[in-house]
């Protein structure tokens, strides 16, 4: 697996040198050089130039000009929201409240808010039908890595073509909470890819102070004239921009905006060696397969011919340290790709608990008593090996539940959608077994107590339900033949193989019957008898229930028993009278236990 990385960083960097919008993208960088007549005494001055490709179109920014070493700088997040510019603090999130980025990007923003406003606007349309590439060189760069995070916040990437952000030189923008952030949406880190020669000084720009908190995010294209590769690790890549900084000797920082360097001869040379496919010779001693790989993207990037002249041409370059921290950063990636895989292997198993539950609920009402009931009880080994499948269910969802609620608002509503039938299924499963160990231990009040993972679950479905309904009432009303068969009707079909809609319906039975042994105490027990009385009688009518409660080991009928001694043979109410006329016989075939009173 480690010799697969190493070489992938080569094998992209040949596909990307190869791909039209990376070289259209400089181009349209160079022509709007070529094309701007930049004020030298400008001040935040950004130009914006739109070049159309088929069906791409690419944004390319020009700032006035700019001494980037004078202005490292940052500003947080915080001190934004103060000063009434909260315009990227939808990327924070629970995990990450807050972050710092360049000080000198946001005031390109702040003096150019409005062209950049309208700009979103027109993109988000043209999103649907075209390919959004946003470009820039050096200090355009930087802006133009904002601005597509800021595009990002209101595209909708379900339906809209992804936007990449190409760019050339640029320095770095932000801190390590920056990168977390963009970690934090899932697919947002892959938009971003930034080309930095090593021997141009900009990338490098603000790494040269020991407090320099910059942190880099995205995949990067170190390159030279003779080769490149792609590193997407933020530590590898601030190790081989401070490692090679040596490079940038001769070229004195530049005023971005002022001055070009010349990528477009770069891309040119990587293209004609893709295309031959020269290759790098290694000694003998260096062919560990890690070792080799690294020790080869070392080579490509600084374009020597075999791994022995690696030391003798490049003398200033500590490579052994440099090699040496790049191995453990590709373990490291190794490592959490395993993870990935792993997860993989996991949401497997935990299908296959939620399966092993399903036959341990189906087991359950065979035997007469009910899943809920037989958990409560755990007489049989079988109990045991459901109570490991809880656990396991439990640690999944909870772990994914928090992930989702620490993730920013617009991320953490895809993820909740993507899982949420899932999720439901799984709390109207397994928490009613929750709730049987908790009564089972002696516990009164389950709603205070209720984990929050279960809370948070049945909030968003009922969000997202909300939703679902409102759009079909807009649907039927613009069209009355829309309107179908009640969902009651429907859901009658599925009863008997359903599960209990509201995933606390065993926390009202419990505390009736609590209410049952302490009503001579309890001055309110005769109108919570009644609520609940009302509450059974409304799942039923909508087929909301399962038919598993009318079990006779049931603790729904154990509080039945209850009720009708305590109630007395002159009593009536809807509830007692289904259940003394047993009309609740046919429910499970979807009949309504209303139909024959």
């Amino acid at each position: 697996m480690n010799d697969q990385i190493s070489s992938a960083g080569l094998e992209l960097a040949n596909v990307l040198v190869t791909s039209p919008p990376l070289h259209q993208s400089w181009d349209a960088v160079q022509k709007q050089k070529l094309q701007t007549a930049a004020d030298p005494n400008a001040q935040m001055a950004l130009y914006i130039n739109e070049t159309k490709h088929s069906n791409t179109i690419i944004i390319s920014f020009l700032t006035s000009p700019v001494t980037p070493h004078d202005q490292p700088v940052m500003v947080s997040s915080l001190t934004l929201k103060d000063a009434n510019f909260p315009l990227f603090e939808f990327l924070c999130s629970k995990n990450t409240p807050s972050f710092s980025v360049n000080e000198l990007a946001i005031e390109f923003f702040k003096f150019n808010h409005k062209n950049l406003y309208n700009l979103r606007k027109e993109l988000v349309a043209s999103s649907k039908t075209s390919r959004i590439v946003i470009t820039g060189h050096s200090f355009g760069g930087a802006v133009a890595t904002l601005f597509t995070l800021w595009l990002l916040q209101i595209l909708d990437l379900s339906k809209a073509k992804r936007p990449l952000c190409i760019t050339f030189g640029s320095p770095l923008i932000g801190d390590k909470n920056l990168r977390q952030c963009v970690l934090e949406f899932s697919t947002w880190s892959s938009c971003f890819l930034n080309v930095a020669s090593i021997n141009d000084p900009v990338p490098k720009v603000f790494l040269t102070s020991q407090a320099s908190g910059y942190k880099p995010f995205g995949t990067f294209l170190l390159c030279s004239s003779s080769g490149g590769s792609c590193f997407e690790d933020a530590d590898a890549i601030l190790q081989l921009l401070v490692e090679t900084s040596s490079q940038c000797v001769q070229n004195p920082v530049p005023n971005s905006g002022t001055q070009l360097f010349d990528y477009g001869k770069i891309l040119n040379d990587l293209k004609t060696k893709a295309l031959s496919r020269d290759v790098f010779e290694l000694v003998e001693e260096d062919r560990v397969p890690l070792k080799a790989g690294i020790k080869t993207q070392l080579a490509a990037i600084l374009g020597v011919l075999s791994s022995q002249s690696l030391q003798q041409q490049q003398p200033k370059i500590e490579f052994e340290s440099l090699i040496k921290k790049m191995v453990t950063h590709e373990r490291k990636i190794a490592i959490q790709k395993t993870k990935v895989y792993s997860s993989f292997l996991k949401l497997n198993d935990i299908k296959k608990y939620m399966a092993n539950m399903e036959w341990y609920k189906k087991e359950s009402k065979d035997m007469g008593i009910g899943y809920y009931d037989r958990y409560r009880n755990k007489r049989y080994a079988s109990d045991i090996n459901a109570e490991e499948y809880k656990k396991k269910l439990s640690n999944y969802w909870l772990d994914t539940v928090t992930e989702a609620a620490n993730k920013p608002q617009t991320e953490g509503a895809a993820m909740r959608v993507r899982f949420l039938f899932a999720g439901t299924n799984y709390r109207r499963m397994i928490e009613p077994l929750h709730i049987a160990e908790y009564y089972k231990e002696g516990g009164k009040n389950y709603r205070e107590e209720r984990p929050r993972h279960f809370v948070l679950l049945e909030q968003w479905y009922n969000e997202e339900e909300k939703k679902k309904k409102e759009k079909r009432e807009r649907e039927e009303r613009e069209n009355p033949q829309l309107r179908s068969a009640s969902k009651s009707n429907s859901k009658a079909k599925s009863v008997a193989s359903s599960l209990n809609d509201d995933s606390c319906f065993w926390v009202h039975v419990e505390e009736a019957l609590i209410l049952c042994d302490e009503r001579a105490s309890n001055p309110d027990a005769k109108l919570k008898m009644i609520e609940f009385e009302r509450y059974v009688l409304d799942t039923l009518e909508n087929f909301a229930v399962t038919p598993d409660i009318f079990l006779a080991q049931s603790s729904f009928m154990r509080w039945w028993n209850k009720y009708k001694e305590i109630v007395g043979s002159s009593y009536s109410s809807e509830l007692t009278d289904v259940m003394k006329r047993r009309t609740y016989r046919r429910y499970a075939d979807g009949v309504s236990v209303l139909a024959v009173l």
